[in-house]
């Protein structure tokens, strides 16, 4: 069954706040400790005071730690498929790697096999934002609980470790927010209001659009009348110069 005849229901808004707490938290966490860093920044350290800002970055790091430990609770069906979907990591997924780079170029890519609920480089956007976020969480609990526990060498090291991890976290975030407004839009409003375009899910979830045309929860019809009316839709905005 689509919503309002063209969407399909993707995400539950516990996994969509889920998200955007995660999001908040980090870009947070790096605003926090920019002066640390740049000289440039130092003035946050002047409107804010250094201590306010180290206490901040602590609240904002226990709500990123606390959060996926809740999203268990509250978005646990989201969180296990995106836990069962990341280890299921197959040929399909390697193929849609090779070949989704030329998209970011404007061009239309061939030979994508269709994919999962998450697509190949979903896939490998969250093995890589888990990763990070485990390094974060492990250095920055050595560094603020450590002292007088742990080595001052192993503590010594944790310091450029959570730089480098905060520094790839940033530079990943950045890439997917580019991917998500700039490359595919349709895809940021699953994590919006929980929803895609049904004609969307098809072109870059096929396999996901199977299974539920499978399980009765949609109907191919339902799919191919939704992408019909996308595809009229676009053709009416090409002749209006808006496309």
């Amino acid at each position: 069954m689509l919503v309002n005849k063209k969407y399909i229901k993707r995400h539950k808004m516990g996994f969509v706040y889920f998200h955007w707490i995660n999001a908040v938290c980090f870009f947070m966490l790096f605003l926090t400790a920019l002066p640390l860093y740049a000289d440039t920044f130092h003035f946050l350290y002047d409107m804010f005071g250094s201590v306010t800002l180290q206490y901040a970055h602590r609240v904002f790091a226990v709500i990123f730690i606390l959060n996926p430990i809740v999203g268990l609770v509250t978005a646990h069906d989201g969180i296990r498929r995106l836990v069962k979907e990341v280890i299921s990591f197959g040929r399909d997924d390697i193929v849609f790697n090779q070949k989704f780079p030329a998209e970011l170029i404007g061009k239309e890519p061939e030979g994508i096999p269709p994919q999962t609920f998450y697509n190949g480089g979903e896939k490998m956007n969250i093995l890589l934002q888990a990763v990070i976020w485990g390094l974060l969480v492990i250095s920055g609990a050595v560094l603020w609980f450590g002292d007088g526990l742990i080595s001052p060498a192993i503590r010594t090291w944790m310091i450029p470790l959570h730089s480098i991890c905060a520094g790839f976290g940033l530079a990943a975030a950045i890439g997917h927010i580019y991917l998500a407004v700039g490359i595919n839009p349709d895809s940021l409003q699953g994590m919006c209001d929980g929803t895609v375009k049904a004609s969307y899910a098809a072109k870059h979830h096929g396999k996901w659009v199977d299974e539920l045309v499978a399980e009765g929860k949609v109907t191919a019809a339902e799919i191919a009348e939704a992408a019909n009316q996308d595809d009229e839709t676009r053709k009416e905005l090409a002749v209006e110069g808006k496309l």
